[in-house]
């Protein structure tokens, strides 16, 4: 691969990231595996999770910091279909 094709690939991936950052006005890499974005509208919160993951994706919400009472999402993809489960863990 010669030095000018390295060079557009180096900013062609740039460019690709900050236009899939740009739709969103925070991110946080939780590890090299997990990387979370959101946005606010009005009263609403739009989230993206990208993850690396063999098997299922998390993400949970709670009013004082542990797992009881949260309400969770957690999806997961089998034979090629996406699959999403909400659900409230009991206190």
């Amino acid at each position: 691969m010669c030095y000018t094709t390295k060079v557009l690939i180096v900013v062609v991936g740039f460019l690709s990231a900050v236009a899939a950052a740009a739709h969103w006005d925070h991110a946080v890499d939780l590890d090299e595996n997990y990387r979370l974005l959101w946005r606010l509208s009005h009263q609403d919160i739009e989230f993206e999770v990208q993850a690396r993951t063999q098997g299922y994706v998390g993400l949970g919400f709670s009013t004082d910091g542990t797992i009881y009472g949260a309400d969770v999402i957690i999806g997961w993809v089998e034979n090629g279909q996406v699959h999403f489960q909400l659900s409230t863990v009991p206190r």
